[in-house]
């Protein structure tokens, strides 16, 4: 038997916190709380008879008088439904009345969590130092013998636990269509590698050569990630599984206390965080973010890709890519067949303020003159917008911004014949694509991010004055960027390395690029 009686009493659901965050994303229920949430994010809900019982003060968001009864929430409302050392208090007559309105609540695809205490290692019903609450005795066959009339499921997850004082069963019913199953029960892959990487579209791409690395050398890998970075890796074939995570679902301060309790069931665990962000993009309020822009860009300019590679111990050997499906593709394919002969795509601005290119109209301008057999298509967010007015009425410019989804955009990079924009996720989705490609530089260098990209030009200004470069004294800030508070905006809304990229730089590049597709095309 695990348990002990001079162990420590209560807070059960904190021993198996780290556990459950991949099946409480979302909406959910902690059913009996007692005294606190596990999670911020969860709806605390309970009787309050612990006060009663054992003097433990309750703090509840909704206060009911039976966890039976649930009628203050509506059917299928909840991402999920946790309950921590409850359901054994509940009279065996009632149990399955009970898992039947626990279940209820929860939408298709959704999850209900129960934490108990094993009849193996804590002491039964009636037996010296057990709950004298407690109203039957659990173990694995009588849980599921009872969730067999709560609807259909899938058992995703058990585990005994009886490490570090745990006593208990953790069991994972995921809500599904019809019937039971038991994909648990599934072989457990010989070699592991954990990846984790949160952060934009363009992180979760160039981290796909990480990916592919490992899997090359035999690894199940697993991805530990957020929305909406994982959208651009959601069928990549070196991704085995994913660990999805809400952002700050996991507050950042327990971040390292959450990877310590994964590492440790993986064979290689390669922590990608602030693989770039913090290390060669520096953060505002680190000591290397006020360095002199020489001293920073002299520890900073090293490759992103190339570091991914060092963390994770492989060669290095970039292989960033996007990848469709056939689907998606289909659907490229038909759009693509709407438009010009030849068709150059402008990816419009990135995720930061310094991230725009203030001299589109020109080039596009000088493409309708000069590239008659040309089509342009610009996409972006639904920011970018603003970015393509004036030219609406223009048959040859095809505006997408806000219309098309990420994974479209990406897809659609294959049938284009030269692609142009800032530092952008498109951008690292076309870096492994033959397509030629312009990339305008701003807070990075041709060294950290393009060295490796196939067919592609990096420009950047030649000479800037600003916070982050100081007297044009490096070729890049390499700094994050959040706001204005450490990047020279000019009077026309832009950053000033954009604006000192002059249209003669771009253009000269840009249709170097065209008349390059043109030549290999012939």
């Amino acid at each position: 038997m695990t348990w002990k009686i001079d162990d420590p009493m209560g807070n059960e659901a904190r021993k198996v916190a780290w556990e459950v965050v991949k099946w409480t994303r979302g909406r959910g229920l902690d059913i009996g709380c007692g005294p606190g949430k596990t999670f911020p994010h969860w709806i605390g809900v309970d009787n309050c008879i612990d006060e009663k019982l054992f003097g433990i003060k309750c703090n509840p968001d909704v206060k009911v008088a039976d966890c039976g009864d649930l009628d203050m929430f509506t059917s299928q409302s909840m991402d999920f439904c946790f309950s921590s050392h409850l359901l054994e208090h509940v009279p065996p007559e009632s149990v399955k009345s009970t898992l039947r309105e626990w279940m209820r609540l929860i939408k298709p695809k959704g999850y209900l969590i129960l934490y108990l205490p094993d009849e193996d290692q804590y002491p039964k019903v009636g037996e010296e130092g057990a709950n004298p609450d407690h109203k039957w005795n659990v173990n694995y066959d009588r849980v599921v013998e009872y969730m067999k009339s709560a609807g259909s499921w899938d058992l995703v997850d058990f585990q005994k636990r009886s490490e570090d004082r745990e006593y208990s069963l953790l069991f994972v019913f995921q809500k599904v269509g019809s019937g039971h199953h038991f994909s648990f029960q599934k072989p457990k892959p010989q070699k592991t590698a954990a990846v984790v990487r949160y952060g934009a579209f363009g992180d979760l791409l160039q981290s796909s050569s990480v990916f592919s690395g490992l899997k090359s050398q035999g690894y199940h890998v697993t991805l530990f990630t957020s929305p909406p970075g994982d959208a651009v890796v959601r069928f990549d074939p070196n991704i085995d599984a994913f660990y999805i995570q809400d952002k700050d679902q996991v507050p950042n301060a327990m971040l390292s206390e959450f990877w310590a309790h994964h590492r440790k069931k993986y064979d290689k665990w390669v922590n990608l965080c602030e693989s770039v962000e913090g290390t060669f993009l520096t953060l505002p309020g680190r000591t290397l973010h006020d360095w002199s822009p020489a001293a920073r860009h002299a520890v900073t300019n090293f490759n992103y890709v190339e570091m991914s590679h060092k963390i994770a111990g492989l060669p290095h050997d970039p292989k960033i890519r996007f990848y469709p499906t056939e689907s998606e593709r289909e659907w490229a394919r038909k759009e693509r067949s709407k438009m010009g002969k030849k068709l150059l795509v402008w990816s419009l601005a990135g995720s930061a303020t310094h991230k725009v290119w203030p001299y589109l109209d020109t080039i596009i301008a000088a493409i309708m003159v000069e590239f008659p057999e040309w089509d342009v298509l610009l996409m972006g967010n639904e920011a970018c917008k603003l970015l393509e007015q004036g030219w609406e009425k223009e048959k040859r410019v095809h505006l997408r911004s806000g219309k098309w989804e990420i994974r479209q955009s990406m897809t659609f990079l294959e049938y284009a014949d030269c692609v142009v924009g800032p530092e952008t996720g498109i951008m690292n989705a076309a870096s492994g694509l033959d397509v030629p490609k312009v990339v305008f530089l701003s807070h990075s260098t041709d060294e950290n991010l393009t060295r490796d990209w196939d067919n592609c030009i990096a420009l950047s200004s030649r000479s800037t004055v600003c916070p982050g470069r100081g007297n044009n004294e490096a070729p890049a800030c390499h700094q994050m960027h959040y706001n204005w508070n450490h990047c020279k905006k000019t009077d026309d809304g832009v950053s000033q390395c954009m604006a000192d990229l002059s249209a003669e730089q771009a253009w000269h590049a840009i249709k170097h690029a065209m008349n390059y597709q043109k030549q290999a095309a012939a």
